[in-house]
């Protein structure tokens, strides 16, 4: 049997990002056959903060060889 496709999927918001998530999960549940990591990534709400969340997503992408889903 093959493995399943793996991809990141990363939750982005100035806030708690459950909203995002919230539509976001219903969305990925149409894809059976891919496994998703998930990634909350909240209360980007400094530059600083929005630096290093695009560093651990260029990480993602790098590692998986995919670039990731963003969800804000």
């Amino acid at each position: 049997m093959e493995s399943p496709m793996k991809r990141s999927v990363f939750f982005l918001s100035d806030r708690t990002g459950i909203t995002a998530e919230t539509l976001a999960h219903s969305l990925l549940t149409q894809f059976e056959d891919v496994e998703f990591k998930q990634h909350n990534l909240p209360f980007l709400d400094n530059v600083e903060k929005a630096e290093a969340a695009v560093e651990t997503i260029n990480q993602a992408a790098e590692d998986d060889g995919a670039p990731p889903l963003l969800f804000r």
